[in-house]
């Protein structure tokens, strides 16, 4: 199992993503026997599970949103694959896979939720802050995550995904060989088309930075003289003579 992890701060943006049927309707579902374009919700604790559009559990992120506007990028999203070899998982076991995740990463006190994507991928989406306004930072996620994933695929009797090169290893054949990579490039084709898609995404949501002004071509406020200060308040205005002589 392989994590690859993004930051955002728009949780309808990604949400309207996880939830079309992607560049090449590549994003599914099947329910009761049939066969549906786009995502669905598997997992989290917004109690939405079962949904087919992002209103309420995006709903729920943006009020804990409210409890902290000064975090920046409070949602995280990671995207959870499976290797070729894999069994297909039910949504229970997804369900299942993904509370073990956010207990081993430390977010699941917030509010969370996964999306599922195909037979061999699932989504992740946390909003960092809490209900009660508790902020989690998600340091060193990457390496958590990867070691969450590695626990996972124990757990589940999943294939190690290919992390590192495994010495030992018997030689095979150049057809074996030359079928994997195809494998291999064709996942990788359609997983760099995807996260295209989901930085397309998360870019929209970075504001673009402000142009500071040069401070040549800044204009200085210079303040009024003491003395013309002085006359100023000694002028009467409209009517003050008027008003002295009580009329």
């Amino acid at each position: 199992m392989i994590a690859k992890i993004t930051r955002g701060s728009n949780p309808g943006n990604i949400g309207a993503y996880l939830h079309g049927p992607g560049h090449a309707n590549e994003h599914f579902y099947e329910r009761n026997g049939g066969r549906f374009s786009g995502g669905v919700v598997v997992g989290g604790n917004v109690f939405v599970t079962g949904d087919a559009d992002e209103k309420a559990w995006v709903k729920e992120m943006r009020a804990a949103m409210r409890t902290r506007p000064e975090i920046t990028k409070p949602i995280w999203q990671a995207s959870l694959r499976n290797t070729v070899e894999d069994r297909r998982l039910t949504d229970a076991e997804w369900a299942q896979a993904g509370q073990s995740f956010a207990e081993s990463m430390g977010f699941a006190e917030h509010p969370w939720v996964m999306v599922r994507h195909a037979d061999d991928h699932v989504h992740v989406v946390v909003c960092r802050v809490s209900d009660e306004g508790k902020v989690w930072h998600g340091r060193n996620d990457r390496r958590a995550a990867q070691s969450a994933c590695t626990r996972l695929e124990l757990e589940h009797g999943l294939q190690t995904a290919p992390r590192r090169r495994e010495a030992g290893r018997g030689k095979r054949s150049v057809a074996a060989v030359r079928q994997q990579q195809e494998q291999q490039a064709q996942v990788v084709a359609a997983r760099r088309a995807e996260w295209e898609q989901i930085r397309k995404v998360v870019e929209l949501d970075t504001p673009a930075p402000r142009k500071r002004i040069p401070a040549s071509q800044q204009q200085r406020v210079v303040p009024p003289h003491p003395a013309e200060q002085a006359q100023h308040l000694r002028r009467p205005g409209p009517g003050r003579e008027d008003r002295g002589r009580g009329l």
